[in-house]
C-alpha cells in the first residue's frame, strides 16, 4: 500500500511528465495540494522536502515552490561529501524507498516488452556474476534500479536516480572493515530474490505486488546497513 506521501510525490511527478506543471511553473499551495489530495499539511510537506532533496523543485521563502529546469536539476549533484557516513546512506535509502516503489507501480502497469528484455537482461548479468563466485555486482545491480525507473514511463524517476546511481551504493561507501562484516554472497543471493520477486510483479503486471516488492527490497537494504552500523 502506497503512504499519503509517495503518493502526492507521485502525483507532482505525473504532473510534470504531462506537461501539467513546467520548468518555472510554481506548484499548488499546500492548501490547495491538502484539498486535491485529501492529504493532511504535514504529508504535504514531506513530500515537498523529498522533491526538493531530488533537486526537482526550488523553495523561495515568501513566494512559493516552482519546478527546476532538467538542465538545473542535473546542475547539483549528490557529491561524496553528502554521503560520507553510515547514515547518510541510510538516509538516502529511505528517501528512495517512498520514490522507486512508486516507479515499480509504474513500470507494472507501463511497461513494453522492451523494457521487461533490459530489466531482465540486467537481472540475468546480476545472477551470473554472482554464480560465478564474483561478488563485482554493483553495475548490474544499479542498472537494475535504473531500467525499472525507465519502464515508468516518467523521465523524472529515471532523471533522479541516475544521479544517486553508483554513489549511494553501500559497497563503495563503506570501509573494508565494515564490509568484511557482512557474507558478501549470501548478502547478494538475498538481493537477487528480491530482485527477481520485483522483476515477476512488474511482468505479471500487478502495480501492488511491484510497489511492495521494490519497498520490501530497499528496507531490507537499510537493516542490513542498519546491523553493519550496530556492529560496528
Amino acid at each position: 500500500m502506497a503512504s499519503l506521501t509517495e503518493k502526492v510525490v507521485a502525483s507532482l511527478f505525473e504532473d510534470i511528465e504531462r506537461g501539467v506543471l513546467r520548468p518555472g511553473d510554481k506548484i499548488p499551495t499546500e492548501v490547495a495540494l491538502m484539498k486535491q489530495l485529501s492529504v493532511s499539511r504535514s504529508v504535504v510537506r514531506e513530500a515537498v522536502s523529498r522533491l526538493q532533496a531530488a533537486n526537482v523543485v526550488e523553495t523561495r521563502h515568501g513566494v512559493g515552490t516552482f519546478i527546476r529546469a532538467p538542465e538545473e536539476r542535473e546542475a547539483v549533484r549528490l557529491a561524496d561529501a553528502d554521503l560520507s557516513s553510515l547514515l547518510d546512506i541510510m538516509a538516502i535509502i529511505e528517501f528512495r524507498i517512498d520514490l522507486e516503489g512508486a516507479a515499480a507501480a509504474l513500470a507494472a502497469g507501463r511497461r513494453t516488452e522492451a523494457h521487461l528484455k533490459l530489466i531482465a537482461a540486467a537481472l540475468k548479468r546480476f545472477e551470473e556474476e554472482l554464480a560465478s563466485g564474483s561478488t563485482d555486482v554493483l553495475q548490474h545491480d544499479v542498472e537494475f534500479h535504473l531500467q525499472i525507473a525507465r519502464a515508468s514511463g516518467n523521465r523524472y524517476f529515471h532523471d533522479v536516480l541516475s544521479q544517486m546511481g553508483r554513489a549511494v551504493s553501500p559497497r563503495t561507501r563503506l570501509g573494508k572493515a565494515e564490509i568484511a562484516e557482512l557474507d558478501q554472497i549470501e548478502r547478494l543471493r538475498n538481493v537477487l530474490s528480491e530482485h527477481k520477486a520485483i522483476y515477476q510483479a512488474i511482468l505479471r503486471q500487478d502495480p501492488d505486488d511491484a510497489r511492495a516488492a521494490m519497498r520490501m527490497h530497499l528496507s531490507n537494504s537499510r537493516e542490513r546497513l542498519r546491523q553493519v552500523h550496530g556492529a560496528s
